[in-house]
């Protein structure tokens, strides 16, 4: 009886290679449209989210008080503190970075409210935090 020496791949191998070719090829090109679209994401669009970022932080929190230009709160029985250092908004303690690229910021009270102003890019924003 003649063996028969094997060549090449099946038709079954081919066609399950090219399906894996394919899906990774797919998920590829849905990472990087993903992360073009984050990457050109305005800037109005990262100060919303950071803003909505702070309002949970903040609405979590008791004892809320604005001193010297910080936010000062409790939260977890432990005091926090929000404040504008090297063009960024941090949480300290520890250095949790909540907006950057800031020309200058700072949190005040008004009679209905908590807001922070903050400068970026040559264009001014006042939101309300709490």
């Amino acid at each position: 009886m003649k063996e028969f020496k094997r060549n090449g791949f099946t038709l079954i191998e081919a066609l399950l290679a090219l399906f894996i070719t394919c899906l990774v090829s797919l998920l590829g090109c849905m990472v990087i449209s993903c992360a073009l679209r984050f990457s050109h994401m305005d800037i109005d669009t990262q100060n919303q989210y950071a803003i909505l970022q702070l309002r949970r932080e903040v609405s979590m929190a008791s004892s809320i008080q604005v001193e010297d230009d910080c936010l000062e709160y409790i939260l977890n029985h432990e005091k926090m503190i929000l404040y504008f250092d090297k063009h960024r908004i941090v949480k300290s303690p520890g250095y949790e970075i909540f907006m950057e690229q800031l020309d200058s910021a700072y949190f005040y009270k008004k009679e209905d409210g908590i807001y922070l102003w903050f400068r970026k890019q040559n264009k001014i924003y006042d939101f309300e935090i709490y």
